[in-house]
């Protein structure tokens, strides 16, 4: 077995969010242990053989294509296999993902979220008397209406129904004992 061993000598990019560098500026990870891998001079079967990943993996990888891989965790696993390797530090490659992560995060939330012009007005419905409207703002800037219906408390109901059984034991009670047994004629 030959293990290979290479003295990082750059340091590592910098992955703090700063509002001055686009999103398009950040190595990605798999972009980033390419250039590493390169750097030293070493090929990607090299490399497959110092990690024991298979070479085809190592292209993926190198390529940002995590979905043709079997998952997250092998995701991870190798790029940090790959950091020990090329001796680098694995919380580089590991927060380029996590910052990647957190950006696709936002995409689908964006994508989810609708979007209302400021001059649109929605009408909100007509609600029966009873109903109490609760408005509180929303993360996007406008308002949230939710309509407050105005039923008893699900404890209360429970008591009511605890009751009426109640009563209902108390009026049986009453009508075995009034049947006249108690009552005596002189």
């Amino acid at each position: 077995m030959s293990r290979l061993r290479v003295v990082a000598s750059d340091a590592p990019p910098s992955v703090e969010h700063d509002a001055s560098i686009e999103e398009d500026v950040l190595p990605t990870p798999g972009g980033y242990i390419r250039e590493q891998r390169l750097r030293r001079g070493l090929s990607v079967e090299q490399l497959a053989v110092a990690t024991k990943i298979p070479a085809s993996s190592l292209r993926l990888l190198e390529a940002d294509e995590f979905g043709a891989l079997p998952g997250p965790v092998f995701v991870k696993g190798f790029l940090r296999c790959c950091t020990r390797a090329l001796g680098l530090p694995s919380e580089t490659v590991m927060e380029l993902l996590y910052e990647r992560e957190r950006a696709a995060l936002q995409a689908r939330r964006q994508q989810q979220r609708p979007s209302y012009s400021e001059t649109e007005v929605v009408p909100s419905p007509k609600l029966p008397p009873r109903v109490k409207v609760k408005e509180r703002p929303a993360p996007d800037g406008g308002v949230v209406r939710q309509a407050l219906v105005g039923l008893p408390r699900a404890n209360t109901l429970i008591w009511l129904v605890v009751l009426a059984f109640i009563a209902v034991l108390v009026m049986a009670a009453f009508g075995l004992a009034g049947d006249g047994s108690l009552v005596t004629n002189s």
